[in-house]
């Protein structure tokens, strides 16, 4: 069951007060797909993982959280056409812009995240910008410090962006030292040598 509330928050970079949806308690009842993204009911909730400041147009996990970087960064062309990608949906558009704002202040775990969540809500969208979102958000990942979750979810990204090769180059020889994940890295070669890029699950891969 998911429970919201609506909460006032004052945004720290204009100083006006909204009621905003906040996120009480949520579940999943199924399997998440290979790059992390979760399934129904959870994910049905990623329109409240980032807020968006109808006044200054501040996007934030937390608006009241004060913006480490110039606000005249929220008035840029970049920032207000989110790079000139015309986005199927409000919610791509947030999560850009969440990622440009971490990006312009070197916060690149944040940045990855974001992007990762803009492809996310492009699929849901059936926005084909999800590709390229994709691309950017491989880019991202190499700035950041390197785990097995993070492995994991670079596989799918190279094998949904039609990286089949190098899927299989960077990943043959790999052993993640987990069960479930090792079997996740050859389901995926497995897909990367057929040149598959559906999305699919970790149900699929328990099931194979």
């Amino acid at each position: 069951m998911t429970t919201i509330k609506n909460i006032d928050r004052t945004c720290s970079v204009c100083g006006e007060t909204t009621s905003q949806p906040v996120l009480c308690s949520t579940c999943s009842l199924d399997y998440s797909d290979l790059d992390t993204r979760p399934a129904p009911l959870q994910r049905e909730t990623m329109r409240l993982w980032v807020f968006e400041c109808p006044h200054c147009g501040y996007v934030s996990h937390n608006i009241e959280k004060e913006l480490k970087i110039s606000p005249d960064f929220l008035k840029t062309d970049e920032y207000l056409t989110c790079d000139n990608m015309e986005f199927k949906s409000d919610l791509s558009k947030k999560f850009y812009r969440e990622y440009l704002i971490s990006n312009e202040k070197e916060d690149y775990e944040t940045s990855f995240f974001a992007l990762l969540h803009c492809a996310w809500a492009c699929d849901d969208a059936e926005d084909e910008l999800a590709v390229k979102i994709r691309k950017m958000t491989l880019k991202t990942l190499s700035k950041i410090d390197m785990n097995k979750d993070l492995m994991l979810i670079k596989a799918d990204l190279l094998r949904r962006t039609c990286q089949f090769d190098e899927l299989i180059r960077q990943f043959s020889d790999i052993s993640l030292n987990d069960e479930l994940y090792d079997k996740i890295i050859k389901f995926q070669l497995e897909l990367a040598r057929k040149k598959d890029v559906t999305c699919y699950t970790v149900g699929d891969v328990l099931n194979e």
